[in-house]
């Protein structure tokens, strides 16, 4: 059923004029009619009567015309939600981002980028460094996410690097090795490690590096929460090995940050799966990506 049918058949019932309703729609007589003609076939019903050149509604149109109102009410207020959640889906920025951000230039460019166009909104939410898989979380082209990449991301991921980071050891301030310019991580070997653990993507290189450096580390604590790490740091119940900016705002005055060899670097991205994307997504791609050129 075409519902600018029903619409000419109402506003024809408006006017009793075929020429009127012509002028009203913006068509001809000859259209208006053959609408009308076509609409009585599909209902199979006779809903106009031609007497002495002008048009009386039969009885059956009169009994329709509630119904049809009803109808073309309900489909317009389906356009409305329609064009509503359109816009909101369009106007809101949806990130997943790891939940150290703050420390970094991605929270920065989210800010800034809300100051400059207040006409989107933002859904942030945290996950787990290691939940931010390219087969998980780049499900949908709409949800853009911050990650740490150590390596490239595979071909399907659009990804624009912000910063780089690296490993550091945070130590007591107490420690024999506190006033060191740098520190040979194997020098560490016999301290009681406290690290972030699996439920991170950090777990597995603080190992790796560790054991490039020739030995096991001794942990003595996994963890997620990096405050709480730190806090147990300046306490003296052991050393971390963390990414230099995710603690620089989170040191306490009795510990201290000491660079180590070897260590890793890692890339802090906003990634998105390459395709079509909503209208706050791309605005905020672009935004990023004049940023990042302009710091090269």
């Amino acid at each position: 059923m075409d519902i600018r049918k029903f619409e000419i058949f109402l506003d024809l019932v408006e006017t009793m004029n075929f020429t009127k309703t012509a002028e009203r729609q913006f068509t001809t007589q000859g259209n208006i009619s053959k609408q009308i003609l076509s609409l009585e076939k599909e209902l199979n019903v006779k809903l106009f009567e031609r007497v002495h050149r002008k048009i009386e509604l039969t009885e059956v149109g009169n009994l329709l015309i509630p119904y049809v109102k009803n109808v073309v009410e309900q489909y317009h207020a389906m356009q409305e939600v329609l064009a509503t959640y359109t816009q909101e889906k369009n106007l809101a920025l949806h990130i997943l981002t790891i939940p150290t951000m703050i420390n970094y230039e991605g929270f920065t460019e989210i800010t800034e980028f809300l100051k400059q166009y207040p006409e989107f909104t933002i859904q942030l939410k945290e996950v787990e460094s290691i939940e931010m898989t390219d087969e998980e979380l780049n499900e949908h082209s709409d949800t853009i996410h911050f990650v740490r990449i150590f390596d490239e991301p595979s071909k399907n991921i659009e990804w624009l690097p912000t910063e780089k980071d690296s490993f550091v050891a945070v130590l007591p301030k107490s420690h024999p090795f506190a006033n060191r310019e740098k520190l040979d991580l194997k020098e560490l070997k016999d301290e009681d490690f406290l690290v972030l653990g699996p439920s991170t993507n950090l777990y597995h290189p603080v190992l790796d590096l560790c054991e490039e450096a020739g030995f096991e580390p001794k942990i003595s604590y996994k963890g997620s929460r990096i405050d709480l790490i730190i806090n147990m740091v300046a306490n003296d119940m052991g050393i971390s090995i963390v990414m230099g900016k995710t603690v620089q705002n989170l040191l306490k005055e009795n510990t201290v940050i000491v660079p180590i060899t070897p260590t890793k670097e890692s890339h802090l991205a906003f990634t998105r799966k390459t395709g079509e994307h909503t209208l706050a997504s791309d605005k905020f791609w672009e935004y990023v990506k004049k940023g990042c050129e302009r710091s090269v």
